[in-house]
């Protein structure tokens, strides 16, 4: 869909992989997401009613992507005459459905790569509590007022009623696919939640959660910064790292607010701050500030391996390397994962979709601060922040802590998903 991702070699182990060419209007909605439509989010809330375009605009881009397969019948024939045992795809790409109808796979896994899909939960038959547990694209923890729980229940459902769609099978009699009674024949379903760093909810086992699968501690721990970073990461005695991810861009940050970021990070002389920022405009906002370094591009996985854990006869932590001593992020799932993993205190700014869920959860283990994106034009509310992250040891050993757990967790993501896999291909 977006072409700039055709080339990359998503995984190395396997050698017969497939690029199905977009049409003129597939690659015209991949260029849509990928100018930005997003960027509105910096100001404005992003509840599920400011959500609604983007809805609209994946309802488009499905039912173009079911065009371009029935386009392509040889390729799926050539598929289908490899007698695949499994197939596993993204739950919430409905067009998928369409390709194990002709493929006739009889098994297959559903997955997310967000926390869970409630509407894929509840078609699996696991139960839903609403009450207490936020969906995945809530703005609330799990102590909810009487109405936050009655906008978290209707929640799922009109996400459902607006993404419905009608697909028809590429086979004779050409029938229209019923998705919830497919999903609830799936041999399992992978969810990308941890139980625990997730808020505790009832499960059953064909919900496998693999939450964390991306993280590999033992490779980001030996991963090593290039000459300059490695000076940079020594300039002072502490450094925090700032990336809002490659979806929402801090360039297009209102000025206000990197003007008020830029501020506060003055007001520590003892601190590196690496800001990823992807324009050349900083001395607008930041001219004359010396602990800022901006770099368009950041090795963000190695520096926050560089935290190298050491145990200790009672089984704390000792930290032997912690020059990059915070994070301060948009609470995407993937660094909330990484964070979690590597033990690291964190300053969490969700900007929307399930990043203010993410946050919440993340900070009920005490190792990272939530401050509201309308708060980055406060300086004194970021100041406390980066004060307390910084200086308060308890963040440290919470974040640790955390990190402890999900090393010695019984059954690792990567196992799960490989048993369950073979499993269900058997």
């Amino acid at each position: 869909m977006i072409k700039r991702f055709s080339n990359i070699k998503y995984v190395k182990s396997t050698k017969h992989v497939i690029h199905l060419e977009p049409s003129e209007k597939l690659a015209w909605y991949g260029d849509k997401f990928e100018a930005g439509d997003v960027n509105e989010f910096w100001r404005k809330r992003a509840s599920l009613f400011e959500m609604l375009p983007m809805i609209d605009s994946f309802n488009g881009m499905f039912n173009e992507q079911s065009n371009v397969l029935q386009e392509n019948i040889r390729l799926l024939d050539d598929l289908k005459a490899m007698n695949f045992d499994v197939m596993i795809f993204e739950s919430f790409v409905y067009p998928a459905y369409l390709v194990l109808d002709y493929l006739e796979i009889k098994a297959f896994i559903p997955s997310t790569s967000t926390l869970f899909e409630v509407n894929l939960l509840q078609s699996i038959g696991e139960p839903s509590m609403p009450s207490v547990v936020p969906d995945p694209m809530s703005e609330f923890s799990e102590k909810m007022t009487l109405m936050q729980r009655l906008m978290n229940t209707i929640t799922n459902p009109l996400i459902r009623l607006m993404a419905k769609q009608t697909f028809k099978s590429f086979r004779p009699p050409y029938s229209v696919i019923d998705i919830p009674s497919q999903e609830s024949l799936s041999s399992f379903i992978f969810t990308n939640s941890n139980p625990y760093i997730d808020y505790p909810r009832p499960t059953i086992e064909k919900n496998v959660q693999i939450g964390g699968i991306s993280v590999d501690v033992e490779q980001l721990k030996s991963q090593k910064v290039n000459e300059e970073w490695y000076r940079i990461l020594n300039l002072r005695s502490k450094t925090v790292l700032i990336s809002f991810g490659s979806i929402m861009l801090s360039k297009d940050m209102p000025i206000e607010n990197k003007k008020s970021l830029a501020k506060t990070m003055e007001k520590f002389p003892e601190v590196t701050f690496i800001w990823k920022y992807e324009s050349n405009d900083t001395d607008s906002f930041a001219e004359g500030i010396e602990n800022i370094h901006f770099s368009k591009w950041v090795p963000q996985t190695a520096l926050l391996g560089n935290y190298i854990i050491l145990f200790s006869d009672s089984n704390s932590f000792v930290s032997a390397d912690s020059r990059l001593s915070a994070f301060f992020t948009h609470a995407g799932l993937g660094s909330v994962n990484e964070v979690s993993y590597l033990g690291k205190p964190t300053i969490m700014c969700p900007l929307f979709a399930d990043q203010m869920r993410n946050s919440k959860m993340l900070s009920r283990h005490n190792g990272s601060i939530e401050i509201s994106k309308y708060d980055l034009d406060d300086s004194k509310i970021i100041e406390n922040s980066l004060r307390t992250i910084l200086y308060d040891d308890s963040y440290r050993m919470a974040a640790q802590n955390l990190a402890l757990q999900l090393e010695n967790q019984p059954v690792k993501p990567r196992e799960l998903l490989i048993r369950h896999a073979e499993f269900a291909a058997q």
